[in-house]
């Protein structure tokens, strides 16, 4: 059988969610063997919220044609004026963290208070030994100058 026109592009909307999950029950109607579950057909994410980061992501989106009911064409004459016909969904993503990554977040996590326990030790360290220094100085002022008064002492004594 000869098509009166070809096709020459056909017009595609890209919802996020396959099934048409939470879609409008007209889209539903429109299509047999469509069965939308939240589990299977969700857009989901779980994210840490200390930095922003996903522990979990499930991107899943689904492909459409947008088929218009055409009079001319015997098998589209009893379809409804438009119709928003599936024909791919995939899912991407991962279920957990891996090992590398989920090592990083636990470093990630633990670094400010590690960081500022590293840092005020170090600072702690430093004033310890600027307060050593300066007691050392001190006594080795005071020593040196009870060796000049001791020496002065003995050289006038001496020259007597």
């Amino acid at each position: 059988q000869a098509y009166p026109r070809p096709a020459t592009s056909v017009p595609l909307l890209v919802p996020l969610i396959p099934h048409f999950y939470e879609a409008d029950q007209s889209f539903l109607d429109a299509v047999e063997g469509l069965k939308p579950v939240k589990e299977d057909h969700q857009f989901y994410v779980d994210v840490l919220p200390e930095f922003g980061f996903p522990l979990t992501i499930r991107p899943r989106f689904q492909l459409n044609a947008i088929i218009r009911k055409d009079e001319d064409i015997d098998i589209m004459s009893n379809f409804v004026d438009e119709l928003v016909l599936p024909f791919l969904w995939a899912q991407d993503g991962f279920s957990e963290p891996s090992e590398e990554m989920a090592s990083a977040i636990k470093f990630g996590l633990a670094a400010p208070s590690k960081l500022s326990n590293i840092g005020g030790g170090g600072l702690l360290v430093t004033g310890l030994v600027m307060i050593l220094t300066s007691l050392g100085w001190i006594f080795w002022d005071k020593r040196r100058g009870q060796e000049e008064v001791q020496a002065e002492g003995l050289a006038v004594f001496t020259l007597k």
